[in-house]
């Protein structure tokens, strides 16, 4: 009998009104930080992405910039990027324009262009020496 009574004191305090109002608000807190830590958890996986195609990116820029610098290794690469950065030109070279002959009409700049033509391009020591400069950066002496 005294196991009898022991149960149903038990079972009292089990199911009495403060029990499950506490119990429903450690579930409701439980709930809320469930969901809490799941809303976190997608907003990290959004960024992992986000890093990711960030990375892609990187990696190919590295990729370019390594063919460049291949590029830039041999002396004709370096050659071809300083002519088509600064305009340079050997010595004993000439520079010929082509204008399109629908574009003569247009505008004066076709006499212009016949004036310089005409002219040979005067190169000078500070030119030549300006260019082996800017040459010399880019090759391994």
């Amino acid at each position: 009998m005294f196991d009898f009574h022991e149960k149903r004191k038990i079972r009292a305090i089990l199911y009495s009104k403060a029990t499950i109002v506490v119990l429903a608000v450690i579930v409701f807190f439980l709930s809320a930080s469930t969901y809490e830590r799941f809303t976190i958890e997608r907003e990290m996986a959004a960024r992992l992405d986000d890093k990711r195609q960030e990375l892609n990116v990187l990696k190919n820029r590295l990729d370019v910039l390594g063919s460049n610098v291949e590029h830039l290794k041999n002396e004709r690469g370096v050659e071809e990027e300083l002519r088509s950065r600064f305009d340079a030109i050997k010595e004993g070279e000439q520079v010929v324009i082509i204008i399109d002959e629908a574009k003569k009409g247009e505008d004066n700049t076709a006499d212009a262009v016949n004036s310089l033509a005409s002219k040979p391009v005067a190169t000078t020591d500070a030119d030549v020496s300006v260019l082996q400069k800017v040459k010399s950066w880019f090759s391994r002496e």
